[in-house]
């Protein structure tokens, strides 16, 4: 069918807000209108709200006109404007006219206010005493950084979703400080979570999965289902092209051949590690084009680029198709990544550790020991958070020993003799400053290499070297979702189209949330996406994907959204203008930490003291570095780790 029109996808119904400055670049004057926004808004350096009555309406709300985050749709993540200050400074076009000395003092100033920055907040005030003062600064209107929360609200059912980060992934790996930090200090019960996951709640519906072969790509739109456990060859021929591309899919999934005959295990794994997965796809498994172009994306989720450029024995350790016949031992190699590695080292404690809105639940947990009063239950434990109040406005209370400040961006960190720190930050287009004993520097390393001055030049080169690797986490609320039981479907692969799938929310049942998930009632659908540019080096990629999402205005991620899924279940009663509610897409340019892989970063192959993210954390003076970044590896618990280190060397 050709591409809908803009009436037909439903395009002139307001669900969401999105004329609010999306797709539009904020200059600082802009910043300052946007503050008083319902979505920015937030009290201004050392205002306290501790007098201001907490019994407003609605969900989150502790005054009437209090921001809350979480329910704001249209283009979120790093919205438009929350970077300008960051982007000025690096091309050094930022002028921060007077700066008012706050007269604020801290024991600690955290410049970023995601896990990374929660830990390390939380981390000092265990060692140093629940009187020391802490000061957390985020450029962004929310705090958990990629832990981002997602709210819809459909008549009377919630819904929740992540925005950002998704699971506690394999904490079997995770190090002793860091686990004791998920279990101890928040008190997350990993197997009590785990059992909040209802994996059968679908099972009556008889769900399967699908693949779009969209018209542009394959001729005319195409849904093709694979039944439950239909064998690769019958699938296979109901795809729409040619046998040869049929047979190489086949063999693909099925393929029992040893590819390297007289090599050993760990001459295998060295050619694999020199090998980009698609080369091997293309030169041993015998797939072509369009074979290829059904797979290609495999590798997204975890790397944010295509077969093209992730290692082939990358893809082999992460559970990627292709390897049956090559025997090869579950050991590591020179020059495995690190998320190859968790993998390899999983056990069978390892599971489905996930709350309905991602670890942003771990940031809440954070805030609600930093701050006591920020949520309606004073201390909300691991089930009650997913449910709890938040009250943004008291996170920047004056009377608080920790004060969580939002949208207010640094542009210079400095040491300050045998006095500690001083910290110089933007917000709504006026400058300010504060001093610290000492400061975590828990924001991107990118950032951190324009604004700290007193950085070695070897060190502001080994923070630029990694790329955060662009994506998008889009969420649709709908009225129903009988489409997709009429298709008998929960997820749909769309390959050959900007968003790589779109599927049903993981069922969740913890504390008083319930996720919703029979056909007539509501529900949240997750799509993703991770422009690149296959060919290039990863890194390359990340940028030029990078550049995509910042031109890209919200009306285009919300048509593309609206015409993947019209097209893919149209068929079955799917009406974008009626069953769509509401459209956040969060956009993270600078997404996920870069991980360093054996095609593009030989200094895998060397001792870790030796790659530039060792390097590039190194402290400077009272100024210590944590965030993923420094750890090069975009998970929850290094992020955590980053935090212990960087704590040690203030304390």
């Amino acid at each position: 069918m050709p591409r809908l029109s803009d009436h037909e996808l439903g395009m002139h119904r307001k669900v969401t807000r999105r004329d609010f400055l999306d797709g539009v670049a904020v200059t600082a004057a802009g910043a300052a209108a946007a503050l008083a926004l319902p979505a920015t808004a937030q009290a201004a350096p050392g205002t306290s709200h501790r007098h201001t009555p907490a019994h407003g309406h609605g969900h989150g709300h502790g005054r009437p006109d209090a921001p809350y985050p979480p329910t704001a749709t249209g283009l979120r993540g790093q919205q438009p404007g929350a970077y300008d200050v960051a982007h000025a400074v690096r091309d050094g076009d930022f002028a921060p006219g007077r700066i008012v000395e706050t007269r604020e003092s801290y024991d600690l100033v955290v410049v970023g206010g995601g896990l990374s920055g929660l830990a390390a907040a939380y981390l000092y005030r265990k060692h140093a005493g629940p009187r020391a003062r802490v000061l957390i600064l985020d450029a962004l209107d929310d705090f958990g950084g990629h832990a981002r929360r997602n709210e819809f609200q459909v008549g009377r059912t919630l819904l929740l979703s992540n925005g950002g980060t998704v699971n506690i992934d394999t904490p079997s790996t995770w190090s002793r400080a860091a686990r004791d930090l998920l279990t101890k200090d928040l008190g997350v019960d990993l197997k009590a979570l785990e059992a909040t996951v209802k994996g059968d709640a679908y099972a009556p519906y008889s769900l399967r999965s699908g693949t779009l072969f969209n018209s542009e790509r394959w001729g005319k739109d195409q849904l093709v289902i694979r039944e439950t456990g239909e064998s690769w060859t019958s699938y296979a021929a109901k795809l729409p092209m040619s046998e040869a591309g049929r047979a190489a899919l086949v063999r693909l999934y099925t393929t029992n051949e040893d590819f390297y005959p007289g090599l050993s295990d760990a001459e295998k794994k060295e050619i694999l590690a020199r090998t980009p997965y698609e080369t091997y796809l293309r030169q041993k498994v015998g797939l072509d084009d369009d074979a290829l172009e059904v797979v290609k994306r495999g590798t997204n989720g975890l790397w944010g680029v295509n077969v093209d450029h992730v290692a082939a024995a990358d893809a082999w350790a992460t559970g990627q198709p292709g390897f049956g016949g090559l025997g090869l031992a579950h050991t590591p190699w020179p020059g495995a990544g690190l998320t190859p590695l968790m993998h390899l080292n999983e056990t069978e404690e390892d599971g489905n550790f996930y709350f309905p809105e991602g670890n942003a639940s771990l940031a809440r947990l954070l805030v609600s020991k930093l701050v006591p009063d920020a949520f309606d239950e004073r201390r909300p434990d691991w089930q009650e958070i997913v449910t709890a109040r938040a009250d943004y406005s008291r996170l920047d209370d004056s009377d608080n020993h920790v004060r969580i400040r939002l949208s207010s961006t640094a542009f210079q960190v400095r040491n300050d003799g045998r006095r500690g720190a001083v910290v110089d930050y933007s917000r709504g287009g006026r400058s300010y400053r504060v001093r610290a004993k000492g400061v975590v520097m828990a924001c991107w390393n990118s950032v951190s290499s324009y604004v700290m001055p007193e950085l070695p030049a070897e060190q502001v080169t080994a923070m630029r070297y990694g790329t955060k690797v662009p994506l998008v986490y889009a969420r649709v609320a709908l009225r129903d979702w009988r489409a997709f039981a009429a298709a008998r479907v929960s997820r749909v692969s769309t390959p050959s189209m900007f968003f790589s799938s779109f599927g049903l929310p993981t069922v969740t049942e913890i504390g008083d949330f319930r996720m919703p998930h029979r056909p007539e009632l509501p529900t949240v659908v997750s799509l993703s996406a991770t422009p690149g540019s296959p060919g290039l080096i990863c890194r390359e990629q990340h940028k030029a994907g990078r550049r995509t999402l910042i031109r890209m205005p919200f009306e285009d991620f919300e048509r593309e959204i609206r015409d993947s899924m019209t097209r893919s279940l149209g068929a079955f009663g799917f009406d974008p203008a009626r069953d769509i509610t509401a459209v956040t897409v969060n956009r993270w340019a600078h997404g996920y930490a870069y991980e360093y892989n054996s095609l593009d970063d030989p200094s895998l192959f060397r001792p870790e003291s030796q790659r530039p993210y060792a390097q590039a954390r190194r402290p400077v003076g009272r100024i210590a570095i944590a965030n993923s970044d420094s750890e090069a590896f975009g998970y929850t618990h290094a992020a955590f780790d980053a935090a212990v280190r960087a704590v040690s060397h203030l304390l």
